[in-house]
Parts: C-alpha cells; structure tokens; sequence
C-alpha cells in the first residue's frame, strides 16, 4: 500500500534508553516497553493499511511513540559534539528514522481513506478519528461540495443536484451515492487467541493464519484478538 513495505525491524537499542533515562535497575523492563510501542505502531501500520475500513486512531501509543521520537532525536543531537560517538550517533540515527516513516505511513494512509471515503466516515465513524483527522475530514467534505457545486451541480435539474443521493424525486432518507469501503474484501489475519466458532462452522484457534472475508472478522481485529498481514 501507500508508504511502501514495513521496515523489517522497529526494536529500539536498550543502551539508548538507558542514555535517555538513566541506569536503574529496572531500564531493561522500561527499554522493551519502549521497543514495544515501536513494533505496536508498525502492527496498527500494517492493520490500517490492509483493512478497507478505517480503523480507531490509536491516540495513547501515538503520544507515546511521538514522546520516544523526541527523546531520541535529543540524544542524536547531543552526540554530534562528540567525534567518538559517530558510530552509535548513526545506528540511532537510522532507527529513529524507521519509526518516524512507520508513524507518517500510519498518518498518511489514515488520511487517505478519509479522503476516499469522507462523506461515509464522517456519518458513521467519527468515533474512530482524532481532533485533527475529524477536522481535516469536514475541510475535505466542504472543499469537496464547494468544487461540485461552482462546476457541476449548480447545472443540473433540481431534483438531481444531490451528492449523496441519485435522485431527490426519488424521496428517499437512505444516501445511495456516498462511496463506502468494501467489507467483503478478502483479508490474511492471525489469530492471537481462540475465537470458537463463526457462522458456518469454522473455528478460529490461535496460532491460525487464513485468508477470509473482512466483515467475518472486522470485530475481532477492533478488539485487537487478531492482526491483519
């Protein structure tokens, strides 16, 4: 999708969470914290980009990888005074910039499906979206009406001068012209924990890997009991 493949590794080096906060004896527990939330984002990454719906905006870990992001780019920054430290100034470096490009793919591919599907989200799943992603979602729907209006329905019949619905004559509350995402797309998921059984018999156990109908099992990955790959 959009942003390219998932970079191979998000682990952050536990002597840089050390330089961050100190050498207690508990920075072990606290750097894997830390290289967790990494791979947690790179996961919400991959589980936005291969599902056809939006998904709720991960707003806690965003904060904290946002936080560790900045952390990070301090103790860069404190080892360009010291010529000795080039080595390691450039592996944290580099995986400072993973993580930065799997939280802009996360944001960017988000804000392509609003752009795609702006008018159903911002009916039904405002919920799902953060202060900015909902503000930028009622922009691009009143950008949107204003470029049809001034070139295209400001031209047509009364009755058809509508973007939600085909035909106002037809006097009907349901919007039928509103782009939806595809629920019945196929998807690849694991299955992290037993499920039982779905309509139709089959059982999902953990540890299972198959291909199946989103909308059998968009439930599930909303409560983060599989993951999408």
């Amino acid at each position: 999708g959009p942003g390219g493949a998932p970079p191979p590794s998000m682990n952050l080096l536990p002597d840089s969470v050390e330089d961050a906060f100190g050498t207690d004896a508990d920075l072990g527990a606290l750097g894997r914290g830390l290289a967790n939330d990494a791979e947690l984002l790179r996961q919400a990454w991959i589980n936005e980009s291969l599902s056809p719906e939006i998904l709720e905006y991960q707003s806690e870990l965003v904060d904290r990888v946002r936080s560790l992001i900045s952390n990070q780019e301090e103790i860069v920054e404190a080892y360009e005074q010291d010529p000795a430290q080039a080595l390691t100034r450039m592996i944290r470096f580099a995986e400072l910039n993973r993580i930065k490009f799997c939280l802009r793919s996360y944001l960017r591919k988000r804000l392509l499906k609003i752009e795609a599907f702006a008018i159903h989200i911002f009916l039904n799943l405002t919920a799902r979206l953060s202060p900015e992603e909902l503000e930028f979602a009622q922009g691009y729907i009143d950008a949107e009406n204003k470029l049809f209006e001034d070139s295209v329905l400001q031209f047509m019949p009364r009755d058809y001068d509508s973007l939600i619905h085909q035909s106002e004559a037809m006097q009907s509350d349901v919007p039928d012209m509103i782009p939806e995402p595809d629920l019945d797309k196929a998807v690849f998921c694991h299955v992290t924990e037993d499920l039982g059984h779905l309509e139709g018999g089959l059982e999902l156990a953990e540890g299972d890997i198959l291909a199946i109908r989103y909308a059998l099992v968009k439930d599930f990955l909303l409560q983060d009991r599989i993951k999408l790959l």
